[in-house]
């Protein structure tokens, strides 16, 4: 499951519900009939070899995801089904980026001094930046300090120098890092600091290209590692932007010294000391020239949705049912891992094996009768890339969308016992209410419908106006982390809620009309607070990751920014996303909170002043 897209928690994580305000499940009934252990073991089986480490996590690019494909596309087979592929195939391929890469014949950094040429190792001692995009300038270099423009703090490393069509150098993160008294927010970070700050400073001082030298601060000798080529971002701000090693400035400025006064300052940490004590720009020409250049290339990896069909009889043969699930997963990580330093087979078994095996459950038990309406059976893939799979079946669909009367979806369903099935959208139709209570109609199956749509694959089914139902049985801390494994999985309750969603097909498949389409309506409740972020577990270890931070947000505001790991919020530990809502839920709008980040390697504190939500939302 991609949480970014689970619930309205995305740019609110505010008091939201991940999975929406639940009802209380239906008036005491008799227990749901137990699945025969035949069949029980068979879902089992099914959840077992998809979550096995011969898989691989089923990531892009491993040869686990190709197996898992063909895997269900065998159980498609067996069960009879047509396929609803390429060229009567089971297979619909498409491609997804993967990742960013540097274009090496096209980035250089090389400096000219008066002692001669020196060309930077790319990788080693510099690494071009994503955020800044592609470019490449040729022109003096102008030292900057630490390209902060803060003129309320009386301090301006642009002011009474001019950088226009120039190549800054400038140091990463502000001064007096250590001083409390410092007018930068003292010990915490401020939002000076920022990438994207110094990206708009530059920016206005219509700069040619940035190159960053890491502070002495802290990033100590035996640390001084350059970022990824997407460490800041993938979304170019339209200047070449590198950073460089401090001991490679130290290099240049061993011919070129920074001066203060009298003094000659031959290292970045001679500087960083002499900005700290004056409080004062020591911006100047080094007497440098530079050629600049890089350019930016998405990798690109194939993928495949799998496709089955199952044929119907009768005057409504025609009109169409979606039942799917995404197969993929994580692979070894880092991409979405809550433990991205933990290089480790992501399993998925509850995210999503057991949603997979639903599908090609579904696919054996249906299939032995004609129903009324058609099935088209579904293996979304790189939904944990962003729904890409659902998405590329919206724009591709087997059969057209007009035909489509539903669309039923399973993303972890593996966790029955301790949670009960959480069903999304059965009011999204105005038939569903009655057909859920004649689908679950003298037995008890622990159903809590949600007051949301949630995230996962069927949200673009639902934007496209296709009624949905989303089973899930709820989050634990074992998401998105190498635990999530086999051994962990309620088999017996996975069934369940299997025999649930068969009951629930075979009342749509039978209604006299189409199931009519409605709108859900999701207030949201007052007193809810609003952060303004987005999530983002790629980056994120224990805690939170943040993907995003709205401008002019309560976070923004506070110095939050994307790439910050949520650890605590006032006294409350913030272990993983689901903790967020009822932390939250405590607050209300115009509350101040201290919210612990971890940022790079330092634990950072900011004070937000929480907001409600904005009027236009």
């Amino acid at each position: 499951m991609n949480l970014r897209l689970l619930a309205p928690l995305l740019c609110y994580v505010a008091g939201v519900p991940l999975i929406a305000q639940q009802t209380a499940p239906p008036p005491a009934a008799a227990p749901a009939v137990k699945a025969p252990d035949a069949v029980v073991k068979r879902i089992g089986d099914d959840i077992r070899y998809l979550a096995s480490d011969e898989l691989e996590g089923r990531g892009p690019q491993t040869k686990g995801l190709e197996l898992a494909a063909k895997y269900m596309e065998e159980v498609f087979v067996e069960a009879g089904l047509v396929g609803g592929g390429v060229d009567g195939t089971y297979r619909k391929p498409f491609e997804i980026a993967v990742d960013t890469q540097v274009s090496e014949k096209d980035t250089k950094l090389i400096f000219k001094t008066k002692n001669g040429v020196i060309q930077l190792e790319a990788g080693k001692d510099f690494q071009a930046l994503a955020a800044g995009g592609n470019g490449k300038a040729n022109a003096e270099v102008v030292f900057v300090g630490y390209g902060i423009n803060a003129p309320k703090l009386n301090y301006d490393d642009y002011e009474g120098i001019d950088v226009e069509g120039k190549i800054v150098v400038l140091i990463r993160r502000e001064p007096q890092q250590d001083d409390e008294t410092s007018v930068f927010d003292g010990k915490r970070t401020s939002q000076h600091s920022f990438i994207r700050t110094k990206l708009e400073a530059v920016k206005k001082s219509k700069a040619a290209a940035i190159v960053m030298v890491n502070d002495p601060h802290s990033t100590h000798e035996k640390q001084d590692e350059l970022s990824r080529p997407a460490g800041f971002g993938s979304r170019g701000a339209g200047i070449p932007f590198f950073h460089m090693t401090k001991q490679r400035f130290n290099d240049l400025l061993a011919q070129h010294p920074v001066k203060a006064g009298d003094k000659e300052l031959k290292t970045v940490k001679a500087i960083s000391d002499e900005i700290d004590t004056e409080l004062q720009p020591l911006s100047q020409p080094l007497d440098i020239t530079a050629d600049v250049g890089c350019k930016f290339e998405e990798v690109k990896a194939g993928v495949s949705n799998v496709i089955g069909i199952l044929e119907a009889e009768g005057p409504m043969a025609e009109e169409t049912i979606i039942v799917g699930a995404h197969y993929d997963h994580l692979g070894m990580g880092p991409f979405g891992s809550r433990r991205p330093d933990e290089r480790a087979v992501h399993n998925g078994a509850d995210d999503n094996a057991t949603g997979t095996a639903a599908v090609m459950e579904l696919a054996r038990r249906l299939s032995a009768t004609r129903l009324k309406r058609r099935i088209v059976f579904i293996g979304f893939t790189a939904e944990e890339r962003g729904i890409l799979g659902s998405n590329h079946y919206l724009e591709n669909p087997a059969i057209p969308l007009d035909q489509t009367v539903a669309m039923i979806n399973f993303d972890m369903i593996g966790m029955y016992g301790k949670q009960g099935i959480t069903l999304g959208g059965a009011n999204t139709a105005k038939e569903f209410p009655d057909l859920l209570a004649r689908a679950t109609d003298g037995n008890d199956f622990n159903v809590k419908q949600s007051q949301s749509v949630g995230g996962s694959d069927h949200a673009g089914f639902y934007n496209k106006d296709i009624p949905i139902m989303f089973f899930h049985t709820g989050l634990t801390d074992l998401y998105h982390t190498p635990d999530d494994d086999f051994e962990t999985i309620d088999v017996e309750g996975a069934a369940t809620t299997i025999d649930l969603a068969e009951r629930v097909i075979r009342e749509i498949a039978e209604l006299p009309e189409r199931p009519s389409f409605t709108k859900v309506s999701q207030r949201r409740r007052r007193g809810m607070v609003y952060l303004g972020v987005t999530l983002d577990f790629e980056n994120a270890g224990n805690g939170v990751g943040i993907q995003e931070v709205a401008p002019n947000s309560p976070a923004s505001k506070a110095g939050v920014q994307p790439g910050d790991v949520i650890l605590k919020i006032g006294d409350s530990d913030v272990a993983s996303v689901q903790d967020l809502p009822g932390i939250l839920r405590q607050r209300k709008p115009g509350d101040e909170v201290d919210v612990l980040v971890k940022r790079a390697d330092k634990d950072v504190t900011v004070t937000v002043k929480l907001t409600g939500p904005p009027r236009n939302r």
